[in-house]
């Protein structure tokens, strides 16, 4: 019962946060985005290089390109921290319901990115709130029932990998709303 409770008001939060929003909403490809923010469960270390190697590639053409990694623990592993534009946080870091507390997480969800891309492959709290405050232009992650926060989502199997769903989010955002490709009418 406290458990659904503190989830109740959690999204009612969100929803809150979303009111008073003005987003502008649009889709954006990894051609033209000059500003990329990535979220992900930062839990397994083999996670963690993947999203690494992952903004390693975007650096090379995204002049912008934040990470943010939720440990699901006490405490953040001293081997993740002091990366250059790695934002990471724990259980510790969140209020009673689940709310982000610190100033760099609250900065990073208050950031206007023109892509949000959501890596995470387990349903949390943390990231649809984060997810739902944010005001980035274009929001992508995985299908999921409700609530939905993203403006693309990809429909994935259950036992798809990280690596693969890294691989479709470019594939997807390499291929979408190019004038290039559209047909002359």
């Amino acid at each position: 019962m406290y458990r659904v409770l503190k989830r109740k008001i959690g999204y009612y939060h969100i929803w809150k946060n979303q009111r008073h929003q003005r987003r502008k909403k649009q889709v954006i490809n990894l051609k033209t985005a000059k500003s990329i923010g990535i979220m992900f469960d930062a839990t397994k270390p083999e996670d963690f290089d993947l999203v690494r190697e992952f903004y390693n590639d975007l650096k090379k053409t995204v002049h912008v390109v934040s990470v943010l990694g939720f440990v699901n623990a006490k405490e953040v592993p001293s081997h993740y921290l002091f990366k250059k534009d790695f934002i990471l946080f724990s259980k510790k870091m969140l209020n009673w319901f689940g709310k982000p507390v610190t100033q760099e997480v609250i900065n990073f969800s208050k950031y206007p990115f023109d892509i949000l891309i959501n890596l995470t492959m387990v349903d949390h709290f943390v990231f649809d709130y984060i997810s739902g405050s944010s005001p980035a232009r274009f929001k992508v992650g995985r299908y999921k029932q409700k609530p939905v926060y993203e403006d693309m989502m990809i429909h994935l199997e259950d036992s798809v990998s990280l690596e693969y769903f890294i691989e479709l989010v470019t594939n997807y955002l390499e291929t979408i709303n190019r004038p290039e490709l559209s047909s002359n009418l």
